[in-house]
């Protein structure tokens, strides 16, 4: 079985697909990890910047992502990313890694690298995950499909609070502008804009716990959440 989550940033779906794939012992794949994963080798193994990334060599994909050296797991509820042997989980949350990510997730041949990855999960595993055309374009035969969101004021609040739990500093309005121009970027991309799928359900997170979206899903899929 597959079950996809899709939505904008700041939303609930990595931590409610999580939460899910935890409760029901599915493989979960955060796709956003993977993105993010090849965005920060771009940077930080290969030397890439903002302004070489618009342009990467097919090569250094293939070099980062080949299975000697790229490893993602999820073992015990924990999504992890190794390279080379080393963890680099820790690195792929930063807001750099995000906006480096976004940015290289609009490029077909960028996309065209992941995607196989992505669905060779879903030979081996039933499998919950996450992302912004899940349930559109990798797994379009997935059996639940979720449309994730909430308002960007309230998703730039969660977003604003996740950055002071880092120990950032940034303010409500930056980072409200930074969640609306993520979102006309992920919308407006020619390649696998963010959309909802024709027969995904919709969930508004605005004014609901993780704990009330998660009962509301499981319900749906017919399954008693303990």
């Amino acid at each position: 079985m597959i079950i996809t989550l899709d939505g904008p940033c700041g939303s609930g779906k990595s931590t409610l697909a999580q939460m899910l794939a935890q409760k029901l012992g599915f493989f979960y794949i955060n796709s956003g990890y993977l993105y993010r994963s090849l965005a920060y080798l771009l940077v930080h193994e290969l030397g890439y910047d903002s302004l070489k990334l618009q342009n990467i060599a097919i090569e250094d994909i293939t070099y980062l992502l080949h299975p000697d050296h790229f490893v993602y797991t999820y073992q015990q509820g924990i999504a992890q990313v190794f390279f080379k042997g080393l963890d680099i989980t820790q690195y792929l949350k930063t807001a750099e890694v995000s906006s480096h990510a976004s940015i290289i997730s609009a490029y077909p041949y960028v996309r065209a690298s992941i995607v196989p990855l992505q669905q060779h999960f879903a030979t081996l595993y039933d499998l919950v995950t996450d992302g912004r055309d899940c349930g559109t374009e990798i797994y379009p035969q997935a059996g639940y499909k979720f449309y994730i969101t909430a308002t960007a004021h309230v998703r730039a609040q969660r977003l604003l609070q996740d950055l002071e739990r880092k120990g950032a500093q940034a303010s409500f309005q930056d980072v409200l502008d930074a969640t609306l121009a993520r979102d006309q970027r992920d919308m407006q991309r020619a390649s696998c804009p963010l959309r909802k799928a024709d027969d995904a359900i919709e969930i508004d997170t605005s004014a609901k716990t993780i704990d009330q979206v998660l009962e509301e899903m499981a319900h749906i899929i017919s399954l008693q959440v303990v």
